[in-house]
Order: C-alpha cells, then sequence, then structure tokens
C-alpha cells in the first residue's frame, strides 16, 4: 500500500480564529509560568486560566475543562435528528483538535448515530479522579495517550477500564533549535541526549507523558552510576508541562534546551509559531510513540453505541485524512509525515515500555526529586451533606480524595485532619485523622486511606475555618522539612462561622508573625461552591506563597484537586 502525503490542513476564517485563539491561551500560559517562576515558592496549585479570543475561541478554547458541543461549530450536512443524545468525550490535550475534527466529521455523516459528541481536554492526572465512580460528569469515552494511564486509573480509581488498541500514535521526538541541531555530529542515542553536559530538559515524567515515555527509553542505557548523575540533573531543569518548555523557547530561542513532545505537538507548534520553528531528532535507537485509543466507559446503552460506532469511524481511511492535518498517524492507514526542514534522523517508532519499565523509572525520578510534606485538611461541617444529584458534596469529595492521596507518590509525605466547630478533643475546630507521616509506610498509608474512607461520616457542625488554618500552620511549622516543599492544603465549602473563634484579622496578623522566609510553608485554599469567602481566602493563601482556587460545581473539583496535589513546577530540583 502506498503512503499517501497527508492533505493540506485548511486555514479559512474558522480555523484561522481556531490558530489565533490556541496562540493567545499559550501566550497567557507563558506569562503565567514566568510569573510562577519568580515567586519565592510557587503556588501548589499551578492552575493556567485558558482564555480564548475572539468567537472563535470561544468555541474552542473557552476551557480546557468545557465541553464543546460539536452542535456549536460551523455546520456540516448530515442527516436531521429530531433529538440529539449528549456522548462526552475527555481527550488527551494532544489529540484534542484532531478528535474535534474528527467528532464533528462524523456526526455529519448520515449512518452516524443522532448524538452530540461534546470533547473536554484533560490531563491524565485529572481523568485519574474524575473516572472514580461516584464523580459527577464522568464521561462516556476517554481517549488517554498510553495505555499506562489506563493501567494506573484502573489501580487508583478501583475501575476496570479495559485497555483499547491504539486508533492512532503520534512519535516522540526532541523537540530542538535548528542552529543546535546542526551542531549534532549525526544521530544521536538517548545516552547522548540525557546524559551530556547540556541535556535535554524533560516535563515532569509522573504527570506527562512525553517525560514518562522519555525517562522510561534512557533509563535502561544508563548504568547504576550514570544515573545517580544524570537523574538528580535532569530533575533539576523539568517542567510541569510541555506548554511551559514551548513557552520557554519562545521567550529564549538561543537559550532554552532542547525537550521531548509527541510529533503532533512540534507539529502543532510550528505552525502556530512560524517565526520560532524547531526541528525534530530521533534518537538513533528508535523511539516510543503516544498510542491514543479509545476506552468505552459508558454505562448508558445508547450512549455505549455511539462510542463503539465512533470506534470503529475512527479507524476508519476517511479518519486517517483528518489525524494526518492535525500530525497525527493512523495505526490503519499509512501516511507520510512531512519532516520540518533541518531535523536529524528518519523516525523510527520503537515499542511501548511496558508497566515495571515505567514504574521503575518514574519511582528513579521521585527519589532524586525534592518532594512534599502536606498536611491535606478537609472540611466535615454539615453543609457537605447538600445533595448533588443523587449524591452529596462530602460523597464526591470523599472518593475524589481517596483517589488523588492513592495516587501520591509513596514518598510523600502526608498527613490528614477533618474540621467542624467543636469536632475534636476539648471541643476544638480540627481533629486529627493521621498524623504527617510518609506513604511508604504501609500503616501510615493505610491509616490516611481508612481516614478518608470515613470523611462522610463526620459530617455535622458549623465551619470553624480560621482556628482551624491556623492551627494547621503551626503543626505544618513544628513539621517542617527543609529537604521538601511544605504546604496545607484547605478544601472548604463555607466561610467560618465559628463565634468563639479567632477572625480574620488575627488569623493574618498570627500568620504573619509567625511567617520565616527561610522556612516556607504554602497554605492552598480551595473552595467548593457559591458559599464561601473567596476574598478571605485570597487574602490567606497569598500571603503564605500560594492562592485560592474556586470549585464553583462538585465537577469542578476534579480539576482542582488534581492540580493542588500533582500540577507543581520542578526547580532546582524542588518541585513547587
Amino acid at each position: 500500500m502506498t503512503s499517501p502525503t497527508p492533505p493540506q490542513r485548511p486555514v479559512g476564517p474558522y480555523e484561522k480564529s481556531l490558530v489565533e485563539s490556541r496562540a493567545a491561551r499559550k501566550a497567557l500560559e507563558a506569562k503565567l509560568a514566568a510569573r510562577r517562576r519568580n515567586r519565592v515558592i510557587a503556588s501548589i496549585l499551578g492552575v493556567v486560566l485558558l482564555v480564548g479570543a475572539g468567537v472563535g475561541g470561544a468555541i474552542w478554547w473557552t476551557g480546557r475543562d468545557t465541553a464543546i458541543p460539536l452542535s456549536a461549530l460551523p455546520s456540516v450536512t448530515g442527516k436531521a435528528c429530531p433529538d440529539r443524545t449528549p456522548v462526552t468525550l475527555w481527550v488527551s490535550e494532544a489529540a484534542q483538535p484532531a478528535t474535534l475534527a474528527l467528532a464533528k466529521q462524523y456526526q455529519a455523516d448520515p449512518s452516524s448515530p443522532c448524538v452530540d459528541y461534546l470533547v473536554k481536554g484533560k490531563t491524565p492526572i485529572e481523568a485519574m479522579i474524575g473516572l472514580g465512580q461516584g464523580q459527577p460528569n464522568r464521561p462516556d469515552g476517554w481517549i488517554p495517550d498510553s495505555p499506562r494511564w489506563v493501567e494506573r486509573v484502573n489501580q487508583t480509581a478501583k475501575i476496570n477500564a479495559k485497555v483499547a488498541q491504539p486508533f492512532a500514535k503520534s512519535p516522540l521526538v526532541i523537540a530542538m533549535d535548528p542552529t543546535e541541531a546542526t551542531s549534532l555530529e549525526g544521530q544521536p542515542q538517548w545516552l547522548d541526549l540525557v546524559a551530556s553536559d547540556a541535556p535535554i530538559r524533560l516535563s515532569d515524567p509522573r504527570t506527562t507523558t512525553a517525560g514518562m515515555l522519555t525517562l522510561a527509553s534512557a533509563l535502561p542505557q544508563l548504568s547504576a552510576e550514570q544515573g545517580r548523575t544524570v537523574i538528580p540533573k535532569l530533575a533539576q531543569g523539568a517542567a510541569a508541562s510541555i506548554d511551559d518548555l514551548f513557552a520557554t523557547y519562545n521567550e529564549t530561542p538561543d537559550k532554552a534546551r532542547a525537550f521531548p513532545v509527541a510529533e503532533a505537538d512540534l507539529i502543532d507548534h510550528n505552525r502556530l509559531y512560524p517565526d520560532h520553528k524547531m526541528v525534530s531528532v530521533t534518537p538513533a535507537e528508535g523511539t516510543p510513540a503516544f498510542e491514543f485509543s479509545l476506552v468505552n466507559v459508558a454505562t448508558d446503552p445508547v450512549r455505549d453505541q455511539a462510542v463503539e460506532l465512533l470506534r470503529a469511524y475512527l479507524q476508519g481511511p476517511k479518519a486517517a485524512t483528518i489525524f494526518a492535518q492535525y500530525g497525527i498517524r493512523s495505526t490503519s492507514v499509512p501516511v507520510t509525515m512531512p519532516t520540518p526542514q533541518g531535523s536529524i534522523g528518519d523516525v523510527k517508532v520503537g515499542p511501548q515500555p511496558d508497566a515495571p519499565t515505567v514504574a521503575r523509572a518514574t519511582d528513579t525520578w521521585q527519589s532524586a526529586t525534592t518532594d512534599f510534606s502536606l498536611l491535606a485538611v478537609f472540611d466535615v461541617s454539615g453543609s457537605m451533606n447538600e445533595k448533588v444529584g443523587n449524591t452529596t458534596r462530602v460523597a464526591i469529595t470523599q472518593e475524589a480524595a481517596g483517589i488523588a492521596l492513592s495516587a501520591l507518590p509513596r514518598s510523600t509525605k502526608l498527613g490528614l485532619w477533618f474540621f467542624s466547630i467543636g469536632i475534636g478533643a476539648g471541643g476544638t475546630d480540627y481533629k486529627q485523622v493521621a498524623p504527617i507521616g510518609r506513604l511508604d509506610d504501609p500503616a501510615h498509608r493505610a491509616t490516611v486511606a481508612a481516614g478518608a474512607a470515613a470523611l462522610s461520616k463526620n459530617v455535622g457542625g458549623g465551619t470553624g475555618l480560621y482556628d482551624t488554618i491556623w492551627a494547621a500552620y503551626q503543626t505544618a511549622m513544628k513539621s517542617y522539612d527543609p529537604d521538601r516543599v511544605n504546604a496545607v492544603v484547605v478544601m472548604t465549602d463555607g466561610r467560618n462561622d465559628d463565634p468563639n473563634g479567632i477572625s480574620l484579622e488575627q488569623l493574618k496578623a498570627n500568620l504573619r508573625a509567625a511567617s520565616n522566609p527561610a522556612k516556607p510553608i504554602a497554605i492552598t485554599t480551595i473552595g467548593i461552591g457559591p458559599d464561601v469567602d473567596p476574598k478571605a481566602l485570597t487574602a490567606i493563601s497569598r500571603m503564605t506563597y500560594s492562592d485560592f482556587y474556586s470549585a464553583p460545581s462538585p465537577g469542578d473539583m476534579t480539576t482542582v484537586l488534581a492540580r493542588a496535589l500533582f500540577d507543581h513546577e520542578c526547580k532546582d530540583g524542588r518541585c513547587v
């Protein structure tokens, strides 16, 4: 079979608006990343505000978590449907633009079902928490970019998602400045890329597919002695995401180091930033690929069928053509991808690293990276029993917290508290469920898990917020670990209503007096629902090296909690 060259991706007014809006989004992300790097200690919650530009931006980039109904896009003639069933798809960000275009095209096909596909971009960690069986707004289908994330979701969310065959791939390549590429002496090996005096820069392998695949591919090439030197050096220069890496390159292309990305992301970057084009470098040993598969997690028969029909479409020749326009390779129809001029080495796709290899790689990385000492503090006041559909706020929080805490690296130090007025010994507003301790201690991990599972059994009373925050801060001070990022994460659904407790001004004065820049402790506050006091929580967090983040609806907790515990920036060996 011949390998057709992919057709030119159309660029009409609509497509132009998408490009401009994504460029605006990435520019904003770059500004936020720079601001984050300049703080004494960055926020535990590295939330990136995603904003679109113009009408087209409101459609495509309203927000990574905003469902995009295909009916909102320019219409394509298809069969008439009196009613359309919404079918939600969570998609790896690298595949979101292509998936949206493909679903739109399929929906226009007269043979397609009467459904409205809603496409949301999700990071692996967000999917891990949001796929819990009791979480609101669960998707009907999920398109991850590696089977390793499916295995991890099954382990942490306790579901039985089936690893599906990939319908498309995008090889991992090294994005490099063209001038730097000309200085290479032939095609480099993985060892040359990670163990040189100026190694490539990784995105965090614990939370990004590019970092995970790179580390799992390079680590077997290192001797034990090399690993002890190379891994800490890679960790010192790591970034939270590939968007951060691209932003750094766009700001200072002559100083930025090369970094691994999906081939599709490199193609996309070069289209968006023609003045900052990069070339691809492929290691001589070959490279693994991002593998896009459709995991059916629908619980409704109609939606289940719609997901399966879409799966068949994604494997066909029409889909292959559209994939190619977005820099993604179909697994069923061979397509030749254009290689940026000046690239080094033909793209030779090797096998996906297996689960044990990935686990060894991420464990090695974790041991070389400054870790967290966290005190997680959960509101169990009576308002947490408020109904949300067929469940409650506390039930949603309990499951999300259990998944998130079980997914933390085992070297993390973690403590767990509940709070409501009078819940603790002697009538205090807080109760220690588990002291701050290492999760690699099986007994402590079991205590934390049991505590998280008992969240709903402790609900009652008012919101004793300020006394709790001050007590938690003092506990974090006493447990301060100079080799870790020290933080208190407070999740609440209400305002302080303890008439006998300290006031906001007293709390702020206490924090101001106790604060020690040499021993920074971040207080990250998360507000659930509409009844919180964002002004007060923002003031508390911003004076303690962090910020307040809002989850207006229970479904927003998936994103907020994921970022609270996982989306951090690694710099100089510290992940903050």
